[in-house]
């Protein structure tokens, strides 16, 4: 078992496939690709979302919640899992504007059972103090918001990693964006379509830091004129797959 929690800020822009190709061009020159990927620092990324019957999640994030939090089941790499598979069971946390992330590393049949209404709860045995605290968060979560699969997301990245002077930069590029609002799992199923909820020749640029932006990116952000986009992969992917989603609930 292992646990990866940390906190950070988080940045969001949407790009073109043009300035992306651009600027992920210029980036080894001053960073490094992420080492999980290829030598280009690309992986595949896939991950069922838990929400409310009433989107509780997405409310949150749309009515500009300062503090909201999502749990979700994520895997790297292959997106057909096996209940053998390993995964992340995690909850991702945000404070005004701070991330924060808190992961345990289990069995895709571990994590499903615990972030979903399930008697068949993970093995305890040897996890360390701060799994044990993100296993009970989650399922303190799961009990009392009764959370559900809602949506299952996809996309294609590459990463780039910050060196000892950049301490905590990470750089990445999203693309083929796709999301469902069925067969919600990761196992093997012929029944999932998927569909783009940001369009193909979009890209999504995530710069997260521990501190600060370093001076050369802050930079390059000016001089390429990358705006800022408040952008979520779960709300978008829920948008495109369920249009009435507007509508399901009384805003005041």
């Amino acid at each position: 078992m292992r646990i990866k929690q940390f906190s950070r800020f988080e940045l969001k822009y949407i790009l073109t496939r043009e300035q992306q190709d651009f600027f992920a061009s210029i980036l080894p020159e001053y960073i490094e690709p992420d080492s999980s990927g290829d030598k280009y620092g690309r992986y595949s990324i896939t991950s069922l979302y838990y929400d409310t019957d009433d989107y509780q999640a997405y409310w949150d994030k749309i009515e500009g919640h300062k503090f909201r939090r999502k749990v979700r089941v994520r895997i790297y790499g292959n997106p057909t899992a096996t209940p053998e598979t390993l995964c992340f069971a995690e909850i991702k946390q945000r404070i005004n504007k701070t991330l924060q992330k808190k992961r345990v590393y289990i069995s895709y049949a571990s994590a499903e059972a615990l972030c979903g209404a399930s008697d068949d709860i993970p093995e305890e045995t040897g996890m360390s103090g701060v799994d044990l605290e993100t296993v009970s968060e989650i399922r303190y979560l799961q009990s009392t918001l009764q959370l559900r699969p809602a949506a299952v997301v996809s996309y294609d990245r590459m990463a780039f990693e910050g060196s000892e002077y950049d301490d905590g930069l990470r750089i990445t590029f999203d693309t083929n964006l796709k999301g469902r609002t069925h067969d919600l799992t990761l196992l093997g199923t012929d029944n999932s379509e998927n569909k783009f909820f940001i369009p193909p020749e979009w890209c999504i640029m995530e710069i997260k830091v521990n501190y600060r932006i370093p001076y050369w990116l802050t930079e390059m952000i000016g001089k390429y004129r990358f705006t800022l986009r408040r952008v979520s992969k779960y709300c978008a992917a829920l948008e495109t797959c369920k249009s009435l989603l507007q509508t399901q609930r009384v805003r005041y």
